[in-house]
């Protein structure tokens, strides 16, 4: 079952989602003549660049990250860009307007990050963020480990909820 999905997976990507993963080929070549380092990661090949103030990016199956990162960081920014993996499946052609644009500007537009430092606002504020957590920790089914995406990762706010603490539509406790 896990070849036939890894099979699909692969269609998806160069069929649906073909825009992205071009670029993302392109990107894999150039950082490979740099000598980067790869490793597979739930179907999607995990490249490690040396690149300053870089988290890392999604480019459909391909995904870049700062090979500084290391340990907790870098366990936590793989599934938050396989999440954009995920993305890239489910939105195909779109994904490049609807995630990726908007992923970049929120990243990288100075009063974003000034609003974000000053403010305290988290990075997965961003709906693109948010949602990219969320499914890359359904689809891998790994945990987070690192306090700012367990606490604020999933659209700011925490990322396993205690559900005993849930009201109903009315306002009441909920019972266990």
């Amino acid at each position: 079952m896990k070849t036939v999905r890894a099979i699909l997976f692969y269609i998806w990507q160069f069929t649906y989602a073909l825009p992205q993963n071009i670029l993302g080929l392109v990107m894999l070549a150039i950082q490979k003549s740099k000598g980067a380092e790869s490793e597979w990661y739930h179907n999607a090949l995990v490249t490690y660049i040396d690149k300053k103030n870089f988290g890392g990016v999604s480019l459909g199956m391909f995904i870049f990250i700062n090979n500084k990162r290391d340990g907790d960081r870098r366990h936590d920014t793989k599934i938050h860009e396989y999440g954009h993996t995920v993305q890239s499946l489910i939105l195909g052609p779109l994904w490049l307007f609807v995630i990726a644009i908007p992923s970049v500007i929120w990243c990288n537009v100075p009063a974003f990050v000034k609003m974000r430092k000053e403010k305290g606002v988290s990075y997965y504020k961003a709906y693109c963020e948010g949602w990219s957590n969320v499914c890359g920790a359904y689809a891998t089914k790994e945990r987070f480990l690192t306090p700012e995406l367990i606490n604020r990762g999933r659209y700011g706010n925490p990322m396993y909820p205690n559900r005993s603490a849930r009201k109903d539509i009315k306002g009441r406790k909920r019972n266990k």
